[in-house]
């Protein structure tokens, strides 16, 4: 029975994978924090505005690999579902779900970003 032997001359890819943990974090939060400045946008052009409190409060933050969305006043759930006395004004979940492909995608592109070299 042949012997046969191979020798690495050039090790290319165990370098890129020991950075990806490190570089995977930064890269996918930079995704989600585009995203989520659109999203924000989006949902500030579709809250009603009578003060302007709501419009102001709406804000996003990416942290890592999370993207929190919404806004900070005690009444932004009932302009967003309504009450049994007014309908609702959705804000936030049209600029959610028109944003949802955006969201894999920058998950995707940051993944893709941390393997390169």
């Amino acid at each position: 029975m042949p012997n046969w032997s191979a020798t690495i001359i050039a090790d290319t890819v165990t370098p890129i994978l020991a950075a990806f943990p490190d570089k995977l974090e930064g890269e996918v939060e930079a995704g989600l924090d585009v995203v989520g400045a659109d999203m924000e946008d989006m949902a500030k052009s579709l809250a009603p505005v009578d003060t302007g409190a709501l419009r102001d409060s709406i804000y996003h933050r990416a942290v890592g690999f999370f993207l929190e969305f919404g806004n900070d006043v005690e009444y932004g759930m009932f302009q967003e579902f309504g009450t049994r006395f007014q309908p609702g004004t959705p804000h936030i979940r049209p600029a959610l779900d028109a944003n949802q492909q955006k969201l894999l995608d920058a998950i995707l592109v940051g993944c893709l970003n941390a393997l390169s070299p």
